[in-house]
């Protein structure tokens, strides 16, 4: 039996599979099943959001409804968000990097939340000279929606600033401070946090394990 098998696997050969005019007819056939599958859910979206304003103009939300939707409870800086200063050589001119920021924001019951306002940032660093601004930024709400990740990992938002100090900076810290205003509310909420200065390339790093 086991030499009648050995025998059968001898008789196996590997199929080898060649490219075919059919391959790249599948491959734009998913490529544009993806792409209409976004644009059914943006038409969804935009016919909700038309909803909202037909309706309010007529009833308001039950007391129900008001406590099941979603508030901003908090929002934090991950502890993977650094500064990637990327030194040059010794006796050629510093070369500034960027500033990477995980923001992490969550509901009353500390689930994931989006965030539909303005987000201004602000970081600081001490060099020779004395503190001085490193980095600073403004985002509304398109274009927080665009930074928003959910992937693997938790929920978050990417953020990515270019540095703007011209001096030698030291290994150190950076302080970070970001303040959120509300579109609906007006509400105003401040975080901020201390983050490293590295000279390592952080730009390969997964993002969906940031915290």
């Amino acid at each position: 039996m086991f030499a009648a098998a050995l025998f059968a696997l001898a008789g196996c050969h590997a199929t080898v599979l060649t490219p075919s005019p059919a391959d790249a007819l599948r491959q734009q056939n998913q490529e544009l099943e993806a792409k209409n599958s976004a644009l059914e859910a943006q038409v969804e979206e935009l016919q909700a959001q038309l909803a909202i304003k037909g309706d309010a103009a007529t009833k308001s939300p039950t007391a129900e409804v008001e406590q099941a939707t979603p508030r901003l409870a908090k929002i934090s800086i991950g502890s993977l968000s650094r500064v990637g200063a990327k030194h040059a050589a010794d006796g050629e001119p510093f070369k500034p990097g960027e500033l990477l920021v995980f923001l992490y924001v969550e509901d009353g019951k500390g689930r994931p939340f989006q965030l539909t306002g303005d987000l201004h940032l602000e970081a600081t660093v001490h060099t020779p000279f004395g503190f001085t601004s490193l980095a600073s930024a403004q985002w509304g709400p398109l274009q927080l929606r665009d930074r928003y990740r959910s992937g693997f990992g938790t929920p978050h938002y990417s953020l990515t600033v270019p540095i703007i100090v011209q001096h030698e900076v030291p290994d150190a810290t950076a302080l970070v401070i970001l303040t959120y205003t509300d579109g609906w509310t007006g509400r105003t909420m401040k975080v901020d946090r201390t983050v490293p200065l590295t000279n390592d390339d952080f730009s390969k790093e997964n993002p969906d394990k940031s915290e």
